[in-house]
């Protein structure tokens, strides 16, 4: 079950506890499916634990066919929230540039274990 915690802009960070399509993302996202698939680009060009957590197709290169982790959510959740934010691709680029750390898998683990604490 897709779990959200409010931020105080008004969006949310997603937290599911099992592996999503672009497809069904779109539809707790509403939005497009070209928006999802454009954030999943720009991270998986743009943020190296995005990509490294895709699974490895035969050629070593990463299968970005496949649905996406809790984290990867978690992270185009993050992308959607600044482009509603900044509006224009290259802010959000400039703003992952700058703050890597925020889309961050111990980032992304502390958070859930925040909501965790918050759900107990």
């Amino acid at each position: 079950m897709p779990r959200k915690r409010r931020n105080n802009k008004g969006f949310d960070d997603l937290f599911t506890d099992y592996c999503l399509t672009k497809t069904e993302l779109t539809e707790i996202l509403g939005v497009s499916r070209d928006s999802v698939v454009r954030w999943s680009n720009l991270a998986l060009y743009r943020i190296p634990s995005f990509r490294e957590s895709y699974p490895k197709k035969s050629d070593g290169s990463a299968d970005n066919e496949a649905p996406l982790n809790p984290y990867q959510c978690w992270v185009i959740s993050r992308i959607a929230r600044e482009f509603a934010k900044l509006g224009t691709a290259e802010r959000v680029k400039l703003g992952i540039a700058r703050s890597p750390q925020n889309y961050s898998v111990y980032t992304y683990k502390t958070a859930l274990r925040n909501l965790n604490k918050l759900a107990a």
